[in-house]
């Protein structure tokens, strides 16, 4: 006998997020916080229930004017459901079709949060099969094709690729030295953390210096209070800073007491040779620190910037900026393990350091691997296309039109 089921396109938020927050393939771009942040798009919360009114699928989709009245329909990371159920698919995408037809969206976008493989960073280049890969001859049964493997950012909506660390208490033992070093380097160089909305222009600031430093456009500062106004206590905005004055100060002293000690003759070898190496890193800081402050002309200064957001269950390091003049002050590694901390603290076993290249080799990847992370394959992105002709000249026409305008916006 066939299930009965319901389709429902505005669907009480609180249920169809405990649904998505419960389900193994939640995220946050399929919670209902991430409508609020792109307003600039129209949202539906759809969801699928049973004979008992329970959720059994869900989905945002988000909907962007393109020519006229043609629409397209995306859903980031989602949907979210059993995609071996046939019965369920098939009612969810007849459904959804026929309202897309509806609305008159020539194309319906998506990616299913869904693994073909996770492995260590460490892991990378040994033979690993691939799980889930049969989910993609099921959406093709239902008229989706597959854009493919694909491997830079830029040939999909979100990367397929991405980066992620299970968290747990004994985190910095499983720290490469490198990485504790680095970390404990920024705490010596006087690298210090302040936490909270008021904190959100010099955030932006890290993103800027970012912005110029590879020739792109990130979002803006807008962008970013919208974010941490959708997720409120969820969202969480932090800034490093180093203060000319106090660092300098902090220097003289440990100077004088190095100094100290190397003028007593009953100190130990030992001792000794802990305060020459105490004076030698100290004076040389004193003077790049006493240049540096001629230089900025100014008594503190920003040298990197984080901005992440949660639910009970994962964390998602979503943008991090950094001063280029202070690189070797490492505080982005600082502001991760206090974002990796704040997991621990919240009990959230799941971190995301967000999208990386499919080569694995790029920069931002070798930062991230730092850390104990993890490589995430996703199944990649689908498409349902409702009309060809409009869907072709939005699909080859508007990624030029977005990497144009990307560029004027990052030279400004």
């Amino acid at each position: 006998m066939d299930k009965i089921y319901k389709f429902n396109k505005n669907t009480d938020p609180i249920r169809f997020d405990e649904f998505v927050i419960q389900s193994d393939q939640n995220s946050l771009h399929q919670c209902t916080k991430w409508a609020q942040v792109k307003k600039n798009w129209m949202s539906y919360y759809i969801s699928v229930c049973d004979e008992n009114d329970s959720i059994v699928a869900t989905a945002l989709v988000l909907s962007r004017t393109l020519i006229g009245r043609k629409k397209l329909f995306y859903i980031p990371k989602g949907p979210i459901m059993d995609y071996r159920n046939d019965e369920l698919v098939s009612f969810f995408f007849v459904n959804l079709i026929e309202m897309a037809k509806k609305e008159k969206a020539v194309d319906i976008r998506f990616d299913p949060n869904i693994l073909l493989r996770k492995y260590p960073y460490s892991d990378r280049n040994e033979y690993l099969t691939m799980s889930n890969v049969d989910i993609i001859s099921i959406l093709e049964k239902h008229g989706a094709k597959h854009s493919g493997f694909t491997k830079f950012i830029s040939e999909s909506t979100q990367p397929r690729f991405n980066a992620e660390m299970d968290v747990n208490k004994d985190w910095k033992k499983q720290l490469e030295h490198k990485t504790a070093k680095c970390i404990r380097a920024s705490q010596r160089k006087g690298i210090e953390v302040s936490e909270g909305k008021e904190y959100l222009p010099l955030f932006a600031l890290a993103m800027r210096y970012t912005e110029q430093r590879k020739n792109i456009a990130l979002r803006n500062e807008d962008y970013f209070k919208e974010m941490l106004n959708a997720y409120g206590d969820e969202g969480i905005c932090m800034i490093s800073t180093l203060n000319f004055p106090k660092q300098i100060s902090v220097c003289k002293k440990l100077i004088d007491e190095a100094n100290l000690i190397l003028t007593d003759t009953n100190a130990s070898k030992k001792k000794r040779n802990e305060a020459k190496e105490q004076l030698d890193f100290n004076t040389s800081q004193l003077k790049e620190l006493t240049e540096a402050y001629k230089r900025e002309g100014k008594d503190e200064v920003v040298t990197s910037g984080i901005l992440a957001c949660y639910n009970d269950k994962l964390m998602e390091l979503f943008y991090m900026g950094n001063n280029p003049e202070y690189l070797r002050y490492y505080g982005s590694y600082l502001l991760y393990s206090k974002c990796i901390d704040r997991c621990c603290e919240l009990n959230i076993p799941y971190c995301s350091f967000g999208g990386i290249e499919g080569t694995l080799d790029d920069g931002l990847t070798l930062f991230k691997s730092n850390w104990p992370m993890n490589v995430e394959e996703y199944i990649g992105e689908f498409n349902i296309v409702l009309d060809p002709l409009v869907y072709n000249l939005f699909d080859s026409v508007y990624p030029k039109v977005l990497s144009l305008v990307a560029k004027l916006r990052g030279k400004k």
